[in-house]
């Protein structure tokens, strides 16, 4: 089976991310396991307070705020479910 070519709908979630395909296909996946915060309530924060970065992610669910590793996967659920706007989001000076 080829897990890229499937969706959500067709796809039953089993809580492993070898078995979910895509940001978004499977509400029980740990996007930041130091703290247990699932994908449910990472992308119910994002759409519903309208948050636009990692560091609103991390405040509004504390995903993020142990190891750090998993703000490259909080960027990719912004890219898929924070609402676009005409202006672009602020991003920090390195």
């Amino acid at each position: 089976m080829d897990l890229l070519a499937t969706t959500p709908e067709t796809t039953t979630c089993t809580g492993s991310c070898a078995t979910c395909p895509t940001v978004g296909s499977c509400p029980t996946r740990l996007v930041c396991r130091c703290l247990q915060v699932t994908e449910e309530t990472v992308i119910t924060a994002i759409v519903s307070l309208g948050l636009r970065t990692v560091k609103q992610v991390r405040e509004a669910t504390a995903a993020g705020t142990g190891c750090n590793c998993c703000h490259r996967e909080i960027a990719a659920y912004l890219s898929v479910y924070a609402s676009s706007s005409s202006s672009p989001a602020i991003c920090s000076a390195k």
